[in-house]
């Protein structure tokens, strides 16, 4: 499951966030049995374009796209492996 905000948000966030929602990796992400909560995504408009996800475990993963269009996800290894609290 892939959770995006939905606290309002900038116009520019907004479409940037719906940019990545168009990926391969953000509708296998969907799919994914684990949830995916969205906690870091670029505010002004791009490229580049950022988006970082975090699921239950504390696993993270950071897509960054570039001029061309092209999206890359990088695993995060700096992050502990300590299941984060759930916003309530």
């Amino acid at each position: 499951m892939l959770r995006l905000p939905t606290r309002p948000i900038t116009e520019a966030a907004r479409r940037n966030l719906e940019a990545f929602q168009t990926t391969s990796a953000a509708r296998e992400l969907a799919d994914d049995a684990r949830t995916w909560d969205a906690i870091s995504w670029s505010w002004a408009p791009g490229p580049p374009l950022r988006v970082t996800l975090r699921n239950e475990r504390g696993d993270v993963v950071d897509f960054e796209m570039d001029a061309q269009g092209l999206w890359r996800m990088h695993a995060n290894p700096n992050v502990p492996k300590e299941a984060l609290a759930r916003p309530v």
